[in-house]
C-alpha cells in the first residue's frame, strides 16, 4: 500500500474479539436481519466511504475462524492477500450478509487466490485457533478496547475511524 510517494507501508490484521465467549454458531441479533440493525449514523458513515451497511447478518459472530482464516492468508500468501481477504469478509459481513462459517470463509478465501481446500483444511483442522485466541489476548491486555485500533512500528498510536491526515501524520512520526 502506497500512502505517498516517499511512504512504503504495510498492513497486517491482528485478532481482537469485541464479544467474547459468543458460541461458534454465534448469537441472534434482536428481531432478526434487516435494515433497523443498522443506525443512521453508521448506515451515513458507511455510504460516505462506499459501504453499504445491510445488517443482514442475523446473528453476532464468533470470530475465531474468520480470524484464523486471516492469519492463514498472511502466513500463505502476505499481507496484500490479508488486506484483499478482510475487505472480503467485511463485504461478506456487512453488506451481503454472509455469517463467517467455514463454508462462507472459504469462499472469501478463494475470492481472493487462496487455495481452497488448504484453506478449508486450515479452518477444519482448527491449527490456528490457538493462536489466534492467545494474540486476541495479548492485544486486549495491551489496553486495547475497540476496533479499529491503528499501532505504527508496533507502538499504539490511536483507535476509530480517523481522517487521512490523521495516519501521514502518523507515518511520518513511526
Amino acid at each position: 500500500m502506497r500512502a505517498s510517494p516517499e511512504l512504503d507501508v504495510q498492513v497486517e490484521w491482528l485478532p481482537f474479539f469485541l464479544r467474547n465467549n459468543i458460541p461458534e454458531e454465534g448469537v441472534p441479533k434482536p428481531g432478526g436481519p434487516g435494515a433497523h440493525q443498522v443506525g443512521a449514523r453508521l448506515k451515513e458513515a458507511g455510504q460516505a466511504s462506499g459501504i453499504n451497511f445491510t445488517g443482514l447478518t442475523d446473528r453476532f459472530p464468533n470470530s475465531t475462524k474468520a480470524h484464523a482464516v486471516m492469519m492463514f492468508a498472511y502466513e500463505t500468501a502476505g499481507h496484500e492477500t490479508q488486506n484483499k481477504l478482510s475487505e472480503v469478509l467485511f463485504r461478506h459481513y456487512f453488506t451481503d450478509g454472509k455469517y463467517p462459517d467455514i463454508p462462507n470463509l472459504v469462499d472469501a478465501a478463494v475470492e481472493v487466490g487462496l487455495p481452497e481446500a488448504e484453506t478449508r483444511e486450515a479452518l477444519e483442522s482448527k491449527r490456528y485457533e490457538l493462536r489466534v485466541k492467545q494474540q486476541a489476548a495479548e492485544v486486549s491486555s495491551s489496553g486495547v478496547s475497540g476496533v479499529p485500533y491503528f499501532y505504527f512500528n508496533g507502538k499504539p498510536a490511536f483507535s476509530g475511524a480517523q481522517p487521512p491526515k490523521a495516519f501521514l501524520e502518523a507515518f511520518k512520526k513511526a
